[in-house]
């Protein structure tokens, strides 16, 4: 049961939305306003999951481009995943140590020119089961989003501080809160099994920051979950390698090249064979 939801919401939000959906907890109470201040103008509502708090801020309580809400149990990283969306809402999934760009939103989904959103997934920052090296040994290769990644490339998991997804893809808490934790990889497995491809995304160095300071780098869940490594995560690495679809690590011109991506038409065609996906 979720508990001490506070919703602004009225009619006119029967038409698709915009949402952003983040989870935080009270270690990230002096960032999280930096990291609100920044995607708030940019969407139509913003989906906050206050874990571990008694009741939501009362600085945000009256805002009407946020609904909040502070669950009976700590839904970690999960709480991204607790609140209801429409099938044709775009949703943006952000984390709490994330400064957005103001052109975030708009700039990530003109790449939906690019691919069907209906059976594809965009992000900044994605992991690729790969061969590396002159011996081929299979190994993660990985884009951040604070480096500069000049091309769009097919992945096998996505971080879920930048994806970009209809409503109707968009994982429910019941499916994924048991990956609580490391719910990256339980994402990234549910939508391969689902078949739609997931997208890094093109971005310059210092486009988006972090305000992860070493402070709080001890509470994060790469410290205290990624790092230990606990066996149900381990078991859903296991899910998400043997779930991974083929083609991941490779260029989206290439693959469109080989015809295993549509061409798109208009100006985004145009935007390709200028070579400049990223603007």
């Amino acid at each position: 049961m979720i508990v001490k939801m506070l919703s602004n919401r009225d009619a006119s939000e029967e038409m698709p939305m915009i949402r952003a959906h983040l989870a935080t907890f009270p270690a990230r109470s002096g960032i999280l306003m930096q990291t609100i201040r920044s995607i708030l103008p940019q969407v139509d509502k913003l989906c906050i999951c206050f874990n571990q708090y008694d009741k939501i801020p009362a600085a945000l309580a009256d805002e009407p481009k946020i609904d909040a809400l502070a669950p009976d149990r700590d839904l970690k990283d999960a709480g991204k995943f607790a609140f209801d969306v429409a099938a044709d809402d775009m949703v943006f999934t952000i984390d709490d140590d994330i400064l957005y760009p103001p052109d975030y939103v708009t700039t990530t989904l003109s790449f939906f020119d690019f691919v069907d959103p209906r059976d594809s997934v965009l992000g900044h920052l994605g992991h690729a089961w790969v061969a590396k090296g002159k011996l081929g040994q299979m190994g993660w290769k990985n884009w951040m989003f604070l480096k500069r990644n000049p091309n769009m490339v097919k992945v096998d998991f996505l971080g879920t501080g930048t994806t970009c997804q209809l409503g109707q893809n968009l994982p429910r808490l019941h499916q994924i809160e048991s990956a609580s934790g490391f719910v990256d990889l339980r994402h990234g497995r549910m939508h391969a099994e689902a078949g739609r491809r997931m997208w890094v995304l093109p971005h310059d160095e210092g486009w988006m920051a972090s305000t992860m300071t070493d402070d709080l780098r001890a509470s994060s869940l790469f410290d205290t979950v990624n790092r230990v490594a606990p066996p149900q995560m381990r078991t859903e690495l296991s899910a998400l390698l043997k779930a991974r679809t083929p083609d991941s690590g490779e260029h989206y011109r290439h693959l469109r090249q080989r015809g295993l991506v549509a061409r798109p038409v208009g100006p985004a065609a145009a935007r390709l064979d200028q070579g400049r996906l990223q603007g």
